[in-house]
């Protein structure tokens, strides 16, 4: 059985540079962007992650609620299959961090997530930023961490990462800011080392990238539940997030549920999500009447709308 698997993924939608999109835009302006879906962590075997069988609920229900652009999936590891792009032939895989080649040049569990955030910064400056071009990223699990440290690296001036990122809004929803629970000790690999609480990394990211702005300024939400098995809804909001949504356990929200469950006609769900939630900075609130994590994600990415 493979147990291990964790979903990750980004989103990003695209403007030019020099129509930056303030979150006083109205929701039908800024659902014409693309949006960029990158998987997370595969820690099983030969790692790999149908992009299709991850990405399909959430792709077509961000296409049923307005967006005008399309849903285009990322791939890393080897063995990704049905993905749109990778993020492997931008950068150099000798350089920052670099670790679990592929003889072709892919990654493995054993990548060093600073090598991929590497990629993943150089991936979005080519396709979108030196374009002119911004992005939204809306990421799942260990996909938060990728783009966190990308633009962590990039807002600190590190001398092997684009000069700019242009992010608008970034989304991580299970994603393990303060550390994951029991799989980050009981699996070998190097991705679940870095996702363990207190590891150097997520130290780093605490002290140096703990709510990074990209190019004209980006807005960060977080998104965690009590019922993920694999990263405690505490440590999926520890990170400076101006918005943080927090599902309670009476919405049964599991690690993978944050990539499709979109409404309460799914199983036996209720119609509207029990849930804490912040905007700073006002204080958390309880809201019985909230959104499913899929359609929080699309009004959260694309109309700033919380």
């Amino acid at each position: 059985m493979r147990t291990l698997r964790l979903g990750g993924m980004l989103v990003a939608s695209v403007l030019s540079l020099g129509m930056i999109v303030t979150h006083s835009t109205p929701a039908d302006a800024r659902s014409t962007r693309p949006v960029i879906a990158i998987h997370g962590l595969d820690a099983v075997g030969d790692p790999g992650v149908s992009c299709a069988g991850t990405w399909n609920d959430m792709e077509r229900k961000f296409h049923d609620w307005g967006l005008r652009a399309p849903f285009i999936e990322i791939s890393y590891y080897r063995g990704d299959t049905a993905c749109d792009h990778t993020i492997n032939h931008h950068g150099s895989h000798g350089k920052h961090f670099a670790s679990g080649h592929y003889s072709n040049g892919s990654h493995g569990a054993n990548t060093d997530i600073r090598h991929l955030g590497y990629h993943l910064a150089w991936y979005l400056y080519r396709h979108f930023t030196r374009d002119g071009r911004t992005v939204d990223v809306v990421a799942h699990s260990m996909g938060g961490l990728i783009i966190r440290y990308a633009m962590g690296q990039v807002a600190n001036g590190h001398p092997r990462f684009p000069p700019r990122l242009a992010v608008e809004d970034v989304v991580t929803m299970g994603t393990p800011h303060g550390g994951a629970r029991w799989f980050a000790w009981a699996c070998p690999h190097t991705q679940c080392d870095q996702m363990d609480a207190g590891s150097d990394f997520l130290k780093w990211l605490e002290e140096h990238a703990w709510e990074p702005d990209g190019f004209g300024g980006t807005d960060w939400s977080a998104f965690g539940s009590d019922d993920d098995d694999y990263v405690a809804a505490d440590r999926a909001v520890f990170m400076g997030a101006c918005h943080k949504v927090w599902y309670l356990s009476s919405s049964n929200i599991e690690h993978g549920d944050f990539l499709h469950v979109r409404s309460g006609d799914t199983g036996a769900k209720k119609t509207t999500a029990d849930v804490k939630r912040r905007n700073r900075p006002n204080d958390w609130v309880t809201d019985m009447t909230s959104h499913w994590p899929v359609r929080r994600a699309y009004l959260a990415a694309t109309s700033g709308n919380y």
